[in-house]
């Protein structure tokens, strides 16, 4: 067996290196980032501004880990003449100095069973849990980010 200084601190750097890209090689993606996205190619981008945003409101909740939640509440209307079986949006929260704070993608319709008409209003609700101290409390904006249209019915 080797019994000079300089392997066993060899070895010794070799094995903590070994452990740290093991365990702590970077953060775990979250399962927002693992889900495909909503396309929002053209005319997903066009039919954008048929969907009206209204009736926001914000709310804070704890938690079982007694961590605060925060939840953004609202109804979007499909004004549009398709119906849609997804809707995707970026919700940007901003600082005292307007700038950027927080900015996440979230679905607030998936599924053809979540449908939503031409003409017809639906309530979402997304919540966020870790919103940046340095947010400025106003109301953040939404955007549209992606779009998935329902399967035409014959």
């Amino acid at each position: 067996m080797f019994r000079h200084p300089a392997v066993i601190a060899l070895a010794t750097l070799f094995g903590l290196a070994a452990l740290y890209l093991l365990f702590f090689r970077g953060p775990v993606p979250t399962s927002n980032s693992l889900k495909p996205r909503l396309p929002f190619g053209a005319p997903e981008q066009a039919y954008a501004a048929q969907l009206q945003f209204a009736n926001f409101a914000m709310s804070e909740a704890e938690n079982f880990l007694h961590q605060k939640v925060k939840y953004l509440d609202g109804d979007v209307k499909n004004a549009g003449q398709r119906a849609l079986s997804g809707i995707e949006v970026i919700v940007v929260f901003r600082d005292d100095m307007n700038q950027i704070a927080l900015r996440e993608s979230r679905p607030i319709l998936a599924g053809a069973a979540a449908g939503l008409s031409p003409g017809a209003t639906a309530h979402f609700q997304v919540s966020f849990d870790h919103v940046p101290p340095s947010w400025n409390m106003q109301m953040p904006v939404v955007e549209v980010a992606g779009l998935e249209f329902a399967p035409a019915s014959r």
